[in-house]
């Protein structure tokens, strides 16, 4: 059994009281943040987790909060404040060990990730009303040269977070209206090497960043899931509460600095605004 972003539905629709899960050969963070959340939440259920030992090795380890400089992971952290600090931080240790990459490369994956981190977790903080606040955890894959971040939090979910601004019927309706350009619910704006933050842009960005980059996005508000690839949408039997946002950057597929392509996708935008 392997649990990782191509097929985390299965995982959320056993989310019921305790949670059996046999013969697990591979993990990925998206799986235990997942696991970990739902356990924050619900104290008095059981996880039991049966496999080989270098995938449960490598839950305990993420779940560590320790870790040496030499690893290419971030380990499963909360924050509820200082979003700015802990995007550097979490950009910080991933970077650290992309000896792999280019100066180049690094740096825009640099810039990528501190960006992109700090405003998914900007809309947990501001919005979410998470009775334990925000997770994230991140994780680099050397030979694939490919990073996947999750942040993940127990709160009231997009619809219900924006529906006292917009029409909305569904988590589907709530998904879209949140990945259209300038809706945010936040009136503070800032500047983040020349890019704006808090400006309803955040998750806008995400989704033009990982088409232009051959990325992968899947968000989750409460029982339904949307996958970027296929622009689809499904409703899951689930009793997970809150959001989850987990995405995938190939650095191979970076061809532009973040201010460059963030130009580039306003005057793409701009032009399929005038037909």
């Amino acid at each position: 059994m392997t649990i990782e972003f191509s097929n985390i539905e299965t995982l959320l629709q056993q989310l019921n009281d305790n949670i059996y899960l046999e013969d697990i050969t591979w993990i990925e963070p998206i799986g235990i943040a997942i696991l970990k959340l739902y356990k924050v939440v619900n104290p008095e259920i059981q996880i039991h987790l049966t496999g080989k030992d270098n995938a449960i090795n490598y839950c305990k380890t993420i779940l560590n909060s320790s870790r040496t400089p030499a690893q290419t992971y971030t380990p499963f952290s909360q924050f509820d404040n200082e979003i700015n600090s802990i995007a550097k931080d979490v950009t910080s240790k991933i970077i650290q060990n992309t000896h792999n990459l280019t100066t180049e490369d690094r740096k825009d994956l640099s810039e990528y990730l501190r960006y992109l981190v700090s405003e998914m977790m900007d809309n947990v903080v501001s919005h979410a009303q998470s009775h334990c606040g925000g997770y994230i955890t991140a994780q680099y894959y050397p030979q694939k040269k490919k990073v996947q971040v999750v942040i993940i939090d127990n709160g009231l979910g997009l619809k219900q977070t924006l529906s006292h601004k917009y029409p909305l019927e569904n988590e589907s309706d709530a998904i879209s209206k949140a990945l259209e350009e300038k809706v945010t619910g936040s009136n503070v704006f800032s500047i983040y090497n020349n890019v704006p933050k808090h400006a309803g842009l955040g998750l806008f960005f995400l989704t033009k960043i990982i088409q232009e980059t051959d990325g992968k996005l899947f968000i989750v508000s409460n029982n339904t899931i949307y996958h970027l690839k296929d622009n689809s949408f499904t409703e899951l039997q689930t009793s997970f509460n809150g959001t989850i946002i987990c995405f995938e950057i190939e650095v191979d597929k970076i061809n532009h600095d973040l201010k460059d392509l963030m130009s580039i996708i306003m005057h793409v935008d701009e032009e399929e605004d005038i037909f």
